[in-house]
């Protein structure tokens, strides 16, 4: 994927995100379930993406809707873009980056490429996800402009459905 002019700084341009293939999918298997492991210490139970499964994966890479994250040409994490046929809006999914690779500014490199992605794709709007126990992950998405525009039970666990606008309106 080509970079937008906004991601300027040099470890960028060493990342790249593309469709993933089905060679990744032990590894990208590996990434979510150990992205996903700290969150169950928040629910007091296994979150949906400890749940994964390879065929799973294998059937979001033949929809053509799993994408890899690779730095310097290792797969370091992984993400999800798939229409949300309730609210007919880009749904961005399962988000995970290796263990040593967090907090590094991956997830917000990632973040602005897949909506930059969806401009070009001409979406309006692009919608998460989270548990409104992870408030380090709602927060993360309110500071990106993402707002709560719902939320339900899961498993006895508060899912805020956040949106955000990719286009002004004026």
């Amino acid at each position: 994927m080509h970079l937008p002019d906004f991601l300027k700084d040099d470890w960028m341009k060493e990342t790249e995100l593309r469709l993933s293939i089905p060679e990744e999918v032990p590894i990208i298997l590996k990434i979510i379930i150990t992205a996903y492991t700290p969150i169950e210490a928040i629910l007091g139970r296994k979150p949906r993406g400890m749940l994964e499964t390879e065929e799973k994966i294998f059937e979001r890479i033949e929809n053509k809707t799993v994408y890899s994250i690779l730095f310097k040409g290792e797969l370091i994490g992984t993400f999800t873009i798939k229409l949300k046929e309730s609210h007919n809006l880009m749904d961005i999914q399962t988000v995970a980056i290796r263990k040593d690779m967090q907090n590094k500014g991956f997830g917000s490199f990632v973040m602005d490429s897949v909506e930059q992605m969806l401009r070009l794709r001409e979406e309006k709007v692009a919608v998460v996800e989270t548990y409104g126990d992870h408030q380090k992950l709602v927060d993360f998405y309110k500071h990106r402009g993402y707002k709560i525009i719902g939320e339900r039970m899961r498993k006895g666990n508060i899912v805020y459905l956040m949106q955000k606008k990719l286009w002004r309106e004026d």
